[in-house]
This record gives structure tokens, sequence and C-alpha cells, in this order.
């Protein structure tokens, strides 16, 4: 009896851990010209910790939605 509590326990234990994990999204913006004034082009990264996998799904769609590239860390 002891080990079947045991057993129950541990995976109760699992199963109230959540995955979480690292992304980060980066897209290039382009170079302006306003009016001889030079924005040179940039890199931005956003970082976004410990996700859940739910809510990557859709800031993944945000990230490629901007012209970005989705990926874990």
């Amino acid at each position: 009896m002891k080990k079947v509590l045991f057993v129950g326990m541990v995976f109760g234990a699992l199963a109230l851990t959540s995955c979480k994990k690292d992304y980060t999204c980066t897209f290039k913006t382009p170079a302006i010209d306003m009016g001889g004034i030079t924005f040179p082009a940039q890199e931005i990264t956003t970082d976004h910790n410990d996700v859940k996998k739910s809510d990557a799904k859709d800031l993944e769609k945000e990230c490629k939605g901007a012209g970005g590239t989705w990926a874990s860390k």
C-alpha cells in the first residue's frame, strides 16, 4: 500500500509541473532615409522567458506576423 501511495504522489507531482520554455523573436527593421538623415537597418530581438506551450503559439503568430523569426532558446 505504501508503494502505491508513493507512486501516486510521484505522478501527482509530475502532473502539477508545467513545461515552460524560453523563446526569442528576431526581426529586422528596414533602413529609413528621412530628408538626408539615414536611420540604419536594425536587428531587434525580444526575449520571452518561462512561456507555456499554449501561450507560445500565440506569441509565435504575432512574431511571424510582424515578419520575424521565432526560435526556442
